[in-house]
């Protein structure tokens, strides 16, 4: 277990090996899946309500095909950089947020 502070706050990290670059072998999939996931939540808040009965389809899909082709039934291509772009904006907000609470 180590700490690390944050905006003067200590904070415990008690999965220190997630953060071990050599082992990146072990951290790809929390990473694809961390930016996967904000990606999609990215489309549900440009295209709304009307995208549920999309990611309905999306999960029923899952496991049964690619990962690009599941979520082209979608209309939505992982192999496009602004699908990435829209993950890390989701995290560069969620990143100021946490930064803004620790200052008052």
């Amino acid at each position: 277990m180590g700490w690390i502070t944050i905006a003067c706050i200590p904070i415990c990290i008690n999965k220190s090996h997630y953060y071990l670059a050599e082992q990146n072998f072990y951290n790809f999939p929390y990473a694809f899946g961390l930016l996967f996931a904000k990606g999609i939540y990215s489309e549900y808040l440009k295209r709304g309500k009307e995208f549920v009965p999309e990611y309905d389809k999306l999960l029923s899909a899952t496991g049964k095909n690619k990962v690009a082709d599941t979520v082209n039934m979608i209309a939505i291509d992982i192999r496009s950089i602004d699908f990435w772009r829209s993950s890390i904006e989701l995290i560069r907000k969620d990143i100021d947020k946490f930064i803004e609470l620790a200052e008052r």
